[in-house]
């Protein structure tokens, strides 16, 4: 009886069985998810230049969404980055800011490390 491998694509981060795992985040499963979400968030507010916006002539009071979407392969490291935003340069500061994330540990599925695909809104109010 041959024992079939199975081969698992881009897991989203949504099922994945082991979050990546953010440097520096600490616990049980839960704990690590919502650590990696928080850090993440914190990282890319810290970096995001949001004055872009007004720089750009974008309407002052309005609401900015930027969706990203990018991977972290079964080394750790950022991959894959695309980006949605009202504006081109705004994608182009989105995927600069998710490129200097640093590396992380990797998802694992069934004890597997695999690549984790991860969706994130950055929405801020030009002021």
């Amino acid at each position: 009886v041959e024992e079939e491998e199975e081969i698992f694509e881009d897991v989203p981060f949504i099922v994945i069985e082991e979050v990546p795992i953010f440097p520096g985040c600490t616990g049980n499963r839960e704990e690590l998810r919502n650590c990696f979400s928080a850090e993440i968030k914190k990282f890319v507010s810290k970096r995001f230049n949001a004055d872009l916006a007004s720089e750009l002539g974008l309407q002052e009071g309005t609401i900015q969404r930027i969706i990203v979407l990018f991977v972290i392969d079964k080394e750790g490291n950022i991959s894959d980055i695309k980006s949605r935003a009202p504006h081109v340069r705004l994608q182009e500061e989105a995927i600069r800011v998710i490129n200097s994330l640093p590396k992380m540990k990797p998802g694992k599925q069934r004890g597997r490390a695999v690549a984790v695909k991860y969706s994130l809104p950055i929405v801020f109010q030009v002021n």
